[in-house]
């Protein structure tokens, strides 16, 4: 018999732990499945009774429903959830230790897919949904909405790795990131536009590297918005030490922590 492919039995592994997720995902919580859209639609709803339905310039001249779709979900599936779900995700992997062709890095990556996944389906549903009360909800440039939503994605599982990895030292890691998720949606520009914010403090909070992803999305989302502050630069800086960062830590510990 021919030997299969490395490549191959990842893939293939990776689609079976992707299966078993959404499964568990969406057989065993199903408020919290209609949670995922409801939570959105609460500030939509929330902007609309505030700001009217309507553009302001300090919205980019879009609507207010919109532009809080354009950051909120974002911030919330891609940081927050990939985050959060990678940061827990060794007990999973705990669980399928049974299975050799199984790494750990194999459940990192699948967690954080899956988080990738519902923000795709979960904005597709939104998007639907304002367009059917008369908003135009789609996204002005699809692809730039998606890349840099991968790259927000990829700083939140290089966080979660880390903070999965360091935890074997101090659990205390994760509750502090805990501790700090909702002040980095108040500084990662989630509910204003950076152009409001007069300086010095703007220049303060462009360096917080969330703010720049966020930036782009809601460039590429609204089509009429133009970031001040967004830098593709620094933002690649902070990806890339982030992932090294990570991998790092994984390389280093893994065994460790499997172990415990």
């Amino acid at each position: 018999m021919k030997a299969r492919h490395p490549l191959t039995i990842q893939r293939d592994v990776i689609t079976a732990i992707f299966l078993r997720e959404m499964k568990t995902r969406f057989t065993g919580y199903v408020l919290g499945n209609f949670w995922l859209i409801l939570e959105p639609m609460l500030m939509i709803s929330m902007f609309i009774i505030l700001f009217g339905l309507r553009g302001r310039g300090e919205f980019g001249y879009a609507e207010p429903a919109v532009f809080v779709l354009a950051a909120f979900l974002p911030f919330k599936m891609l940081w927050q959830f990939t985050m959060n779900k990678t940061k827990t995700a060794a007990s999973k992997a705990k669980q399928l230790g049974m299975f050799r062709q199984i790494t750990l890095f194999d459940v990192f990556l699948t967690t954080a897919l899956v988080e990738y996944f519902l923000f795709v389906f979960v904005g597709a549903i939104l998007i639907a949904v304002l367009a059917w009360w008369g908003f135009s909800s789609m996204p002005k440039d699809v692809l730039m909405v998606l890349g840099y939503g991968a790259t927000l994605w990829l700083l939140a599982m290089s966080v979660g790795i880390g903070a999965a990895m360091l935890s074997r030292f101090a659990k205390e890691v994760q509750v502090i990131l805990g501790v700090f998720t909702l002040p980095a949606m108040f500084l990662s520009a989630v509910f204003y536009p950076m152009t409001i914010i007069p300086e010095p403090y703007r220049t303060w909070i462009s360096y917080n590297p969330l703010v720049h992803p966020m930036e782009f999305i809601r460039e590429g989302w609204l089509g009429t918005y133009e970031s001040p502050v967004a830098d593709n630069a620094y933002l690649f800086t902070w990806v890339v030490c982030l992932v090294v960062f990570a991998l790092s830590q994984y390389s280093l510990n893994w065994r460790r922590l499997m172990s415990q």
